[in-house]
């Protein structure tokens, strides 16, 4: 994936719209590259922050950030699994 590619996937990735295939790659290359990490950090900053300063929540964003980061892995965990067992059942 290029950094480009990331680019533009950023807020399907931040409205949870992904696919697992898609947020695989979309992860691994998060993962390993600094620039994209620092591009998703202000993009989050600017969608998402923003708006819960509105509602007046607190806001963290070395703390928030990973924490949405690490339920995305999980997710895509999930949804491994589910796929897994659906392929089994329909088999």
């Amino acid at each position: 994936m290029t950094c480009k590619e990331f680019s533009s996937m950023i807020p399907a990735f931040m409205e949870d719209t992904l696919d697992n295939d898609s947020l695989r790659i979309f992860l691994n290359h998060l993962d390993s590259c600094k620039s994209c990490r620092e591009e998703l950090e202000i993009q989050y900053l600017v969608t998402k922050v923003f708006d819960r300063m509105d509602a007046g929540e607190e806001v963290n964003l070395s703390k928030d950030l990973p924490e949405y980061i690490e339920k995305e892995k999980k997710l895509l965990s999930t949804r491994k699994r589910l796929s897994i067992t659906a392929a089994v059942f329909e088999s």
